[in-house]
């Protein structure tokens, strides 16, 4: 067997025992976690949520909703985000859960000056988040998340692209 064939199934075996030795469900044992809290795109606040829902332990599925009520300096030109993704989450250590995400949905565009229009593209995410755990029925979460449209913006205007990077900060309550 070739060496490089050998080193690239052992890592990717020692990721996958990895992530199966320090599994577990969140640091509250409920099966719904809400996460409200803001988002900063290219510089610009937006505000939204997550809603996750277990599955199983460590599997689930979330949606996430942002809008950005201004994206752009010279115009007046709204996004807003929905997407549907499946999880995966990891308890290494008692106080900090780690996940990964990734799914689809749609981007709507809402450019109401210089001139009015509208522009709904599908879009795809993958992220990576973090969740400190204080206390015991509230986090913290920081999540980096990346966005991939499936198309353009809104004709003639540029800065009416889907950002491709993310960050989002939130107060997370398990229900």
């Amino acid at each position: 067997m070739n060496t490089g064939i050998r080193v690239s199934l052992s890592t990717t075996l020692g990721f996958l025992l990895f992530f199966f030795l320090f599994s577990g469900l969140s640091q509250a044992s409920d099966w719904i976690v809400l996460s409200p809290g803001v988002a900063l795109s290219d510089g610009k606040i937006g505000f939204g949520g997550q809603a996750k829902l277990f599955i199983v332990p460590n599997l689930g599925a979330e949606t996430d909703a942002v809008w950005t009520p201004q994206i752009c300096s010279d115009c007046h030109l709204a996004q807003t985000t929905l997407t549907e993704n499946l999880f995966y989450w990891i308890n290494p250590f008692s106080v900090l859960s780690l996940y990964l995400t990734g799914g689809g949905g749609i981007g709507l565009f809402q450019l109401s000056s210089p001139q009015s229009q509208t522009s709904l593209l599908p879009v795809f995410d993958i992220g990576l988040g973090a969740v400190i755990w204080p206390g015991k029925h509230i986090g913290l979460e920081i999540e980096n998340r990346w966005f991939f449209p499936a198309g353009g913006g809104i004709d003639g205007n540029p800065a009416s692209r889907l950002d491709t990077d993310r960050l989002f900060a939130g107060i997370v309550l398990p229900l």
